[in-house]
């Protein structure tokens, strides 16, 4: 104890304060009650009450300030009343809020208000740490939807950690989040981890919530970039000083958790960390931030087909120059840059079905042919293929790995293939009509003219697509010749089988 005085200025307020309130509460004052929903992981939801003894104390403070010691206990307090109630989350400098706040904290959840020595001791401890200690430290946290640790604890490092969410002393609405306000499909997979900032601070210093605002959305970047997986930082964050009261605020939206938990395996950490230290403050050009950003609007999406257009944007930015946005042109930069040779023919066309299948999001696509076409999970499996190559993209780009030009890298890619490439543009604006266009044989191309030549002929039949030469295109069969014209979703390039797995660009 390091002032006895003040010890004993607040021990003589609190003693007249129980009394008061006892003496209330036995002629007949009713103690008002909360009913709160609980639930830990995977268990039934659980009910309890809390006492509102912060609504009964507060009733009743015009009587509690005119108490004697009330007087003699805020000249003890003095200037310290303002650092007190700072590192409570209150604000103000006021000595009476103070020695209300520590009242509400000597009586938080009893039932009755008989003095309790033992908890005023540590009360008044953590009250001389805030007026007299250098320094304590203040720690923020936020629940991590769909994030689940195999692991106990997880230093990131700079303060920042993950824990599991059974293993901290926070309160259960900080933990598991509340049921109430959770969406239906969420309910059944509450948040079991925790992402923590902590803060050497003093009295006089804020705590450090938008700090940890700015790191908590950091991290969250970087898992979504590591690994597939559907992860979100719940909507209310808790901070606290030392061991004070955890007190809740609301942090910026991040979407939410869709799709399979995000599960960091054992052994994994150690990579994890050097992954985030790897792009912690790596330098981002405008269409890689402008991807980025798309991809963690498409991953907080309630649904895959609302994401779907955050992806194929993504792509855009990165690969394409916003002057022609030619189906093919993407199709075929995602496949060189994203797919093994063997398998870029098809790359290329899922890529094409994607764009075909946001046309009939957007309800201006394919109609029920298209579904019979690609299978009852081919929806969902392509969005979460261009999801995945957006994301594989995006890490290369930020690591390093790739040069930020990727559009002059893909075309140089496509140049620089070991075989003449076949060009064949679909007049989609005049009909189901096929015309066939051969670059001339050439043994050392010349880059610019292909790439002109490929833009040109996109500009004069609506549609190219790039194949290996020696690919005979499949004929048009006259049922679909003089059928009507469809989108492209519905009728694939070259008259392809729908029903051969190998000749089309559906699920196998």
């Amino acid at each position: 104890m390091r002032n006895r005085d003040l010890h004993d200025a607040l021990r003589g307020f609190a003693l007249e304060a129980a009394l008061l309130l006892r003496d209330e509460q036995s002629t007949g004052a009713e103690l008002e009650f909360d009913l709160e929903e609980g639930s830990g992981r995977g268990g039934p939801t659980l009910y309890h009450y809390r006492p509102l003894t912060g609504k009964f104390i507060a009733e009743r403070w015009s009587r509690l300030r005119a108490l004697p010691s009330c007087g003699a206990a805020g000249d003890a307090l003095g200037a310290g009343a303002a650092a007190y109630l700072r590192v409570n989350g209150l604000r103000g400098a006021e000595s009476e809020p103070a020695l209300q706040a520590m009242l509400e904290r000597l009586y938080e959840d009893a039932t009755d208000f008989s003095f309790p020595e033992e908890r005023f001791e540590r009360v008044y401890a953590h009250v001389e740490r805030t007026l007299f200690e250098r320094s304590q430290p203040a720690t923020v946290l936020v629940a991590v939807h769909g994030l689940e640790l195999e692991v106990e604890h997880v230093d990131l490092g700079h303060g920042l950690a993950l824990r599991r969410g059974e293993l901290s002393d926070a309160p259960d609405e900080a933990v598991w989040g509340d049921p109430a306000a959770l969406a239906p499909e969420d309910a059944g997979r509450l948040p079991n981890a925790l992402l923590t900032l902590t803060r050497e601070v003093t009295p006089e210093q804020p705590l450090p919530v938008s700090e940890a605002g700015e790191a908590f959305r950091e991290v969250l970047t970087g898992l979504r970039l590591w690994k597939a997986g559907g992860v979100a930082l719940a909507p209310v964050a808790w901070r606290r000083t030392g061991d004070g009261h955890w007190q809740p605020f609301e942090i910026e939206s991040t979407g939410v958790a869709r799709g399979e938990p995000w599960i960091l395996f054992e052994g994994e950490d150690q990579e994890l960390q050097e992954f985030l230290d790897a792009i912690r403050g790596a330098a981002r050009t405008s269409s890689v931030a402008w991807a980025l950003a798309r991809l963690e609007m498409g991953l907080g999406r309630r649904l895959e087909a609302e994401a779907l257009s955050d992806y194929l944007l993504g792509l855009r930015a990165l690969l394409d120059s916003g002057t022609d946005g030619s189906r093919s042109g993407l199709g075929l930069r995602v496949a060189v840059l994203c797919a093994e040779e063997h398998e870029r023919k098809r790359t290329q066309r899922r890529v094409q079905l994607a764009l075909a299948l946001e046309h009939f999001v957007m309800g201006d696509g394919a109609d029920d042919d298209y579904f019979e076409a690609v299978g009852s999970d081919s929806p969902r499996t392509l969005v979460t293929e261009v999801e995945r190559h957006l994301r594989a993209l995006l890490r290369d780009l930020i690591c390093g790995y790739l040069q930020p030009d990727l559009r002059a890298l893909a075309d140089d890619l496509l140049l620089d293939q070991p075989e003449p490439l076949e060009v064949r543009a679909r007049g989609l604006r005049d009909g189901p009509s096929t015309v066939a266009a051969r670059p001339p044989a050439f043994e050392e191309p010349e880059p610019p003219d292909m790439v002109f030549e490929i833009e040109a002929l996109e500009e004069e039949h609506g549609e190219v697509e790039v194949h290996q030469a020696g690919e005979d295109a499949a004929p048009l069969r006259e049922e679909e010749a003089a059928a009507p014209r469809r989108t492209e979703a519905a009728s694939p390039p070259g008259g392809l089988d729908w029903d051969d797995p190998e000749g089309y660009s559906a699920p196998v």
